[in-house]
């Protein structure tokens, strides 16, 4: 996401001669990474299902807690020492080399997985975080969607009338935003042919050519 905004800011850099600051949030390239899942919850109240989630790092994975789901991310050495540490297990705080991350990785789940049920999600969540360990309660989508962080960002766009839909439609826009002329929606998606004309127009079409088309059912 990171790499098409820049590539969105030169390019409007050719057409107007103008610079860019882009501003870019985690949360909002992990919501449009789910684009198609946002789109249907909003739009037909669907709740995905999550399909579970394994790594090779115990100090990098998903875990129960009392209430809930809880991601860790410590996946480095520094942050391996750090978790450890914060979980009570100073011994194995102090094992940090590649090997020793790698060795025994079924009994440091197992012994990660006890710990984590004593806590709820987001009691874990401002601890590790406190102490600097990458972890995060596990959200549902809506509960993502109803995150006032969300509005303020501005990575929804709603429409209040799409064609064909017979209520409004609440679509992604973008993980990112400009300090002017940033990404925008101008209409609703389109019914099947509604700009046929349109667009052989711009590729050099005229009306008549445009009208034999359609009469031989080449466009409908």
């Amino acid at each position: 996401m990171g790499a098409f905004a820049i590539s969105a800011a030169l390019y409007q850099r050719l057409r107007t001669g103008k610079g860019q600051y882009v501003d870019m949030a985690m949360f909002d390239v992990a919501l449009i990474l789910q684009s198609s899942h946002v789109t249907d919850s909003l739009h037909a109240g669907y709740r995905p299902q999550r399909r579970g989630l394994w790594h090779r790092y115990p100090p990098s994975r998903a875990y129960e807690t009392k209430d809930g789901l809880v991601q860790l991310a410590a996946s480095n050495a520094r942050q391996h020492r750090r978790f450890f540490e914060a979980v009570g297990e100073p011994e194995e705080a102090a094992r940090a080399s590649y090997d020793e991350l790698n060795a025994h990785t079924d009994a440091k789940a197992e012994t990660i997985a006890g710990k984590m049920k004593e806590r709820t999600a987001a009691e874990w969540e401002d601890y590790l975080q406190f102490r600097h360990v990458p972890a995060a309660r596990v959200r549902e989508l809506h509960e993502a969607l109803a995150d006032p962080q969300l509005k303020s960002r501005g990575v929804l766009h709603r429409h209040a009338n799409a064609p064909g839909v017979g209520k409004a439609l609440t679509v992604p826009l973008a993980a990112f935003k400009f300090a002017h002329g940033g990404p925008s929606i101008e209409r609703p998606p389109p019914r099947v042919g509604e700009h046929t004309d349109e667009v052989l127009g711009a590729a050099g079409y005229n009306t008549p050519e445009i009208a034999a088309l359609r009469r031989c059912g080449a466009i409908t």
